[in-house]
């Protein structure tokens, strides 16, 4: 199922456990992406970056760093997930399950598992969800699981400024 938060995202309220959504748009990584990732992350491991090394390895090519194909998965699913953040409470697991190439287009399906008031904040609630990134065959790359505290409707700072600037 594909959702429309619209502008403003989704709320504590909007939330349900056990219910499923796929996040558009999908993202295809190059070459170039994992370049710049590498550039700001610091790490120079050959299999990310030297075609002819990669070529040696079990990969038979370059693949695209790990850390950028889980973030990317919890990034694609931030506008149907957590636009409405108080914070972020953690991450329990990231793992990814099937190496990523360049030209690879990952799309995410998002679970929801779990979902309580907050005890110390009464505007907020706690959800967490399951993020699963698929590439273009629809094969499971990656999986991560994480917790937000998430403002409930009539308290959120985003929909104050939005109907501050008439947009709501």
């Amino acid at each position: 199922m594909a959702v429309n938060w619209g502008s403003e995202g989704p709320y504590c309220e909007d939330f349900e456990v056990g219910m499923k959504y796929v996040s558009y748009p999908s993202r295809t990584l190059k070459y170039e992406d994992n370049l710049l990732w590498l550039s700001f992350s610091g790490d120079y491991t050959p299999l990310y970056f030297d075609e002819e090394f990669a070529k040696k390895t079990e990969y038979k090519g370059v693949i695209i760093h790990p850390l950028l194909v889980l973030q990317l998965v919890v990034s694609l699913a931030v506008k149907d997930s957590s636009m409405n953040t108080v914070a972020f409470l953690g991450q329990e697991y990231a793992r990814l399950l099937k190496p990523v190439y360049p030209g690879d287009t990952i799309w995410v399906e998002t679970e929801v598992v779990s979902k309580r008031e907050s005890k110390s904040r009464p505007y907020a609630c706690v959800v967490t969800w399951i993020h699963r990134g698929y590439n273009q065959k629809n094969e499971l790359v990656a999986e991560v699981k994480r917790s937000n505290l998430i403002y409930k409707r009539e308290n959120s700072p985003w929909r104050k400024y939005l109907e501050s600037v008439g947009k709501v």
